[in-house]
């Protein structure tokens, strides 16, 4: 019996032995290197451009109008992607500038703004894409923004948006009525990767 009790504690102390060792073998999870956040813009305001879109600012000319957006936390169905909430809890806020360019189509976009306590400015442009679609009263466009001004450790990032307008030009209620505007977001922050 004396034997049989001494093999049963040797056992476990090899189990013992054995697992801490494989513990801590297990490597640490790697860093990620950028963060995704995906957010629905609302315009709250729209004015004529006043000083915050001056050229010594924003580089262009010709600016169309000043807005003010808010972001708001998008929820998505794990297992499809589906959208089910557009309109979560406020994630930041925007400043922006717009001003026309050669090309009807294309408009210059100018942002300062914060997301979840990152402060950003932004450069870019945005894109008409069809108008009256897909029901009259609505158009469609794309924007970028090369984000730059990031605290550490961000080294940049890039803001891309599938946008819908109406003729509710402020507002989540589009008209007509269905349309979540103006905007979904994706925006992407790069961090500098760890020399090992």
């Amino acid at each position: 019996m004396k034997n049989y009790t001494y093999f049963v504690s040797a056992i476990a102390s090899l189990l013992v032995l054995s697992t801490d060792g494989v513990r801590a073998q297990v490597p640490s999870p790697p860093r990620t290197i950028e963060d995704i956040h995906v957010v629905r813009s609302l315009r709250i305001a729209r004015s004529e451009p006043g000083e915050f879109c001056s050229t010594r600012r924003t580089t262009f000319g010709d600016v169309l109008y000043e807005d003010r957006y808010t972001f708001a936390a998008v929820t998505t169905a794990p297992s499809t992607g589906f959208v089910t909430e557009a309109q979560g809890t406020q994630a930041g806020s925007v400043h922006a500038c717009f001003g026309s360019t050669s090309d009807p189509t294309v408009i210059n976009f100018y942002a300062e703004g914060d997301l979840n306590g990152v402060s950003f400015t932004g450069s870019g442009r945005c894109m008409s894409l069809r108008s009256d679609f897909p029901e009259s009263g609505l158009r469609v466009s794309n924007c970028f923004l090369n984000l730059s001004g990031l605290r550490e450790p961000y080294l940049g990032g890039l803001l891309t948006s599938n946008s819908i307008g109406s003729r509710n030009l402020l507002g989540a209620e589009s008209d007509p009525p269905g349309y979540v505007q103006p905007s979904i977001a994706t925006v992407r922050l790069w961090k500098r990767r760890e020399v090992r």
